[in-house]
């Protein structure tokens, strides 16, 4: 089976998560529309989707982070830290020799 990319990753996710917004906003208006739901109740329900979705797309986001690192050190790319991380040591360094 084929690895997704993390860009795939991304469109699958908000693809779902657009798809899941959409459904459930005419689930709750429909349930308004028949007496089974008050519309602040639909109105509570829906904020509650949007928040449980915003959190959901947050994770999303850090494991797709996560991955993106762990690819980039697979193939050998210098991250913003890995590089931080150098200058502060050549900082150092210089520092170092000056003093002598």
């Amino acid at each position: 089976m084929e690895r997704l990319s993390p860009i795939d990753l991304v469109k699958i996710g908000l693809g779902a998560m657009f798809i899941a917004k959409d459904k459930a906003e005419e689930m709750i208006e429909e349930m308004v529309k028949k007496g089974q739901m008050s519309k602040e109740e639909g109105e509570k329900f829906l904020q509650k989707l949007k928040n449980e979705g915003e959190k959901s797309r947050q994770e999303l986001q850090k494991k797709i982070e996560q991955e993106i690192k762990k690819e980039l050190k697979s193939l050998g790319v210098a991250t913003k830290e890995d590089i931080s991380a150098l200058k502060k040591e050549i900082k150092e360094l210089k520092e170092l020799l000056l003093k002598k």
